[in-house]
C-alpha cells in the first residue's frame, strides 16, 4: 500500500486498480485482473455498494477502494512484475544473522526449488570467499525434515552425498543447508558456521497514469 501511495503523490480524485467482479460466478467475488482471487481487501464503509453495472474498482476516499461503472474514464495504476535478483553478500555471517540480513535490506535467503534457480545459485556462489555459501534451507531437529525458509516445498533436491537424506545430528545444535562453492551441491552444517550467503532481491514499480478526460 506504501507503493501505491507513493505512485498517487498526494492527488487527490479517484484511481482505477485491476480489480473487478467475477462475473463468471453466481456469487459476488471480486478477482484481480491477473486471475488472482481477492483474498485481501480494503473497502471504503459501505462499499462496494453493489449498483448495476459498478463491476470495476477503484482507488478512493483514505485509499481505500469503491466500486463503479467500468466504462468510466479516469487516471489509473499500472505496476511492473517483481524482477527478481541474486545478490551474493561477501560477509561471514551464521545462518540466522544472514537470514536477518536478507530480510532486513533485500528480501530473503534463496530458496533452491527449482533446476533453474539451482544454476543461477552456482553462478553466482563462483565468487564467494568462502567454501560454502548459506542458502534458505533449514532442518527441524524436533520434527526431524528440512524445509525452505519462503515457505516452498523441497521437490528438486541436489544434496551431496552424505548430506541431508539421513537422520540429523542435532547433538550439537540445529543444522541449515548451505551450497559448496566448488560442485555447488548442498550440505548439512551447524547454524553457527559463518559463510558467505546469497540473498533474493526484487522491486516492484509502480506509476500513476493520467487518463484523458
Amino acid at each position: 500500500m506504501d507503493a501505491v501511495k507513493a505512485a498517487v503523490d498526494g492527488a487527490s480524485g479517484y484511481f482505477w486498480i485491476g480489480l473487478r467482479q467475477n462475473l463468471k460466478v453466481k456469487t459476488i467475488s471480486w478477482i484481480w485482473s491477473d486471475g488472482s482471487n481477492s483474498s485481501y481487501s480494503s473497502w471504503y464503509p459501505g462499499e462496494p455498494n453493489s449498483h448495476v453495472g459498478d463491476n470495476c474498482a477503484h482507488l478512493w476516499i483514505e485509499y481505500k477502494w469503491a466500486d463503479a461503472a467500468c466504462s468510466h474514464l479516469g487516471p489509473f495504476i499500472c505496476y511492473e512484475e517483481p524482477v527478481t535478483a541474486l545478490v551474493l553478500i561477501k560477509e561471514k555471517k551464521t545462518w540466522w544473522e544472514a537470514l536477518r540480513y536478507c530480510r532486513e535490506n533485500h528480501v530473503d535467503l534463496v530458496s533452491v526449488h527449482t533446476e533453474g534457480i539451482q544454476r543461477w545459485v552456482e553462478t553466482v556462489a563462483r565468487n564467494a570467499s568462502t567454501d560454502n555459501v548459506w542458502v534458505g534451507l533449514r532442518h527441524t531437529c524436533a520434527q526431524g525434515f528440512w524445509f525452505w525458509v519462503s515457505g516452498s516445498t523441497i521437490c528438486y533436491q541436489n544434496w551431496a552425498p552424505g548430506n541431508g537424506t539421513g537422520v540429523e545430528d542435532c547433538s550439537n545444535g540445529e543444522r541449515s543447508g548451505a551450497v559448496q562453492s566448488g560442485s555447488k551441491q548442498w550440505i548439512s552444517l551447524l547454524e553457527t558456521q559463518t559463510l558467505n550467503f546469497i540473498c533474493t532481491a526484487s522491486q516492484v514499480l509502480w506509476q500513476k497514469i493520467q487518463a484523458p478526460r
